[in-house]
């Protein structure tokens, strides 16, 4: 049994929760129970989210919607579902993370420890200065995080569009640059592939990162090999010929060279 209710339009008003159709509500009832509705008051009293919109993307672990702060910025919300199941998923991903040590095993407790582990993940490489969303709360199962995207509009992801070649020579380099300086920065994204990099102009940001790994996890090697691999494969299927092989030495060499480079702190 879950713990969902029929909530009224009077408690989405209180929650300045735009309803702008049946299926938006839908979505509402499935997502908000008791306890997402008290972290979502939490995080409104804290000044990260004013006004939840609409929703943006929805996924077989989370949905994902769009919200503005009290001065109007643009956020992403980010609900991980308590009734996901995909618990054996997530558990090799948790299993042998330090981080994660004496978890809970019942699933509200899983699905919490996964919102953490995206929001740790998402400081860590932040803080490496990575191209990722800045994170910015988290409260239970939900993260609040920087928009990516123009006015209402989310920015597509890589999957959704045909770049030109010299774009796909660019979006190569980064994605480069992007598995090199989370290397560096102790981590593997574990799941990196077209469908979780979006584009905004002509810089990707790399999402989803609940199942990024630390470098001593006992499948981080397996895990940054099929992440080099996954990319790998989509610049050869969208025109821009990469092997494996090509691939893994770009970022090899760009790990040896950036970790000549003194790194910036942040001030």
């Amino acid at each position: 049994m879950h713990e969902y209710e029929e909530f009224d339009d009077e408690i989405y008003e209180k929650m300045k929760m735009r309803i702008r159709s049946e299926t938006d509500r839908k979505i509402f009832q499935q997502v908000f129970d008791s306890k997402t509705f008290e972290a979502m008051q939490a995080l409104a009293n804290k000044g990260s989210i004013d006004v939840l919109e609409h929703i943006i993307s929805t996924g077989k672990e989370a949905h994902v919607f769009i919200a503005s702060d009290v001065s109007g910025n643009k956020r992403a919300v980010k609900i991980f579902k308590k009734e996901t199941t995909h618990f054996k998923k997530m558990n090799q991903y948790i299993d042998g993370d330090p981080r994660f040590r004496n978890l809970a095993t019942d699933r509200r407790g899983l699905v919490l420890a996964w919102a953490r582990k995206e929001y740790k993940n998402l400081v860590a490489a932040s803080n490496a200065h990575l191209a990722v969303p800045l994170p910015i709360a988290i409260r239970e199962n939900t993260i609040v995080m920087e928009f990516i995207g123009e006015g209402e509009n989310a920015a597509p992801r890589l999957k959704d569009i045909v770049p030109a070649e010299k774009d796909l020579i660019e979006f190569r380099k980064q994605t480069v640059q992007f598995l090199s300086g989370l290397y560096l920065a102790g981590l593997v994204h574990a799941d990196l592939s077209e469908y979780n990099i979006l584009v905004k102009g002509k810089e990707l940001t790399m999402i989803d990162f609940a199942q990024a790994l630390l470098l001593n996890h006992p499948r981080a090697k397996e895990f940054f090999e099929r992440d080099v691999a996954n990319m790998a494969s989509y610049f050869s299927k969208a025109g821009l010929e990469t092997s494996y092989g090509e691939l893994y030495a770009m970022v090899k060499k760009e790990k040896e060279r950036s970790a000549k480079v003194p790194r910036l702190r942040k001030t």
